[in-house]
């Protein structure tokens, strides 16, 4: 009888490791299979967005330097083949997450055609500026001059949301949520491609 409890517990017990192990396994998967997809969306998609900005020009704004500025947001996104604008708030936890990423993106990027920007929106200047030394942010920042007019007319509704802009100032694409470098590539190879 003993053996026969010790039989059943002992299966018992790798039937439930085997079921973590397959869970965490489909997990893992369907992580990758979100990721792969999204990226061949983006290959699949021929220019078309459904993000409200995309076809938008961003160098018609008006904006406020804040930090890293050695000229106007108009003339980095002419200078450069992409320019990447990463919308960030010092409350938002996902911008909190890939700020660094960014930073280093930036940083290995710089004799590149290539630029990351941050312009900050909805946040206090002072919450704002504990972030950007916080993460000792080495790319430029800017603001919108009219927050709430700009917020609307680009439909920066949730956070953080990054725009890949062609050397025009025309938004080719826009990604919301957090970035990572592989996808920074992925956007900014497109853009280089639909040139």
């Amino acid at each position: 009888m003993n053996k026969k409890k010790i039989m059943i517990f002992a299966a018992l017990a790798l039937f439930f490791l085997l079921t973590g192990a397959g869970i965490s396994a489909v997990l893992n998967v369907s992580d990758e299979q979100l990721e792969q997809q999204s990226l061949e969306t983006l290959q699949d998609s021929e220019g078309r967005d459904n993000h409200h900005a995309v076809g938008e020009n961003i160098i018609e704004e008006s904006f406020t330097d804040v930090i890293n500025n050695d000229g106007s947001l108009q003339d980095i996104v002419k200078n450069n083949e992409v320019t990447v604008i990463n919308f960030f708030a010092s409350w938002c936890d996902p911008c909190r997450r890939e700020t660094p990423a960014l930073n280093e993106y930036h940083t290995s990027h710089e004799n590149e055609d290539i630029d990351i920007v941050g312009i900050n929106i909805d946040d206090s200047e002072k919450n704002r500026d504990e972030f950007l030394e916080e993460f000792s942010v080495t790319y430029p920042v800017y603001e919108f001059e009219n927050e709430s007019e700009a917020i609307e007319r680009y439909s920066i509704h949730l956070m953080p949301t990054t725009f890949f802009v062609d050397n025009e100032g025309e938004v080719i694409r826009a990604y919301v949520g957090e970035v990572r470098p592989d996808l920074i590539d992925s956007y900014i190879n497109y853009v280089k491609e639909e040139n």
